[in-house]
């Protein structure tokens, strides 16, 4: 793939032989990097720059696209007293354990998956699961 970015004239740099390109220069050049089928090797030959130049461009290119597309979700924790659960004798035998009951809420947009009392692990994987669906 021979893609070729045009290059705006260079501006003298703070230290000779270290010219500042343009910033768009910079972005397209990254952006043509990025493209699938891309030669990282052969981009900055023709168009005249050190490679480890546009690795770096690249690098920051691809940190400033995550940054922008990353967003946190809204979590809220309702806490509640923990209640015990009477469990019948046969379960008794078995340990000396006490269940406690909660609620797990999961929201998928539009969708409210909602769990009331013992979370199964198994279960709310099938439950997870076929939300992917």
């Amino acid at each position: 793939m021979d893609t070729t970015v045009t290059q705006p004239e260079a501006k003298p740099g703070s230290r000779k032989g270290r010219p500042n390109y343009d910033r768009e220069f910079r972005r397209r050049l990254a952006a043509a990097a990025c493209e699938p089928g891309a030669s990282v090797a052969k981009l900055p030959r023709e168009n005249g720059i050190n490679a480890n130049m546009l690795f770096t461009w690249r690098r920051r290119y691809r940190e400033q696209l995550q940054a922008e597309t990353t967003s946190l979700i809204p979590v809220v924790v309702h806490e509640t007293p923990p209640q015990r659960v009477t469990m019948p004798s046969d379960a008794r035998a078995v340990g000396n354990r006490t269940t406690q009951a909660g609620t797990i809420e999961i929201r998928f947009g539009d969708v409210v998956v909602k769990v009331d009392g013992v979370a199964d692990a198994d279960a709310l994987r099938v439950v997870l699961g076929s939300m992917r669906s």
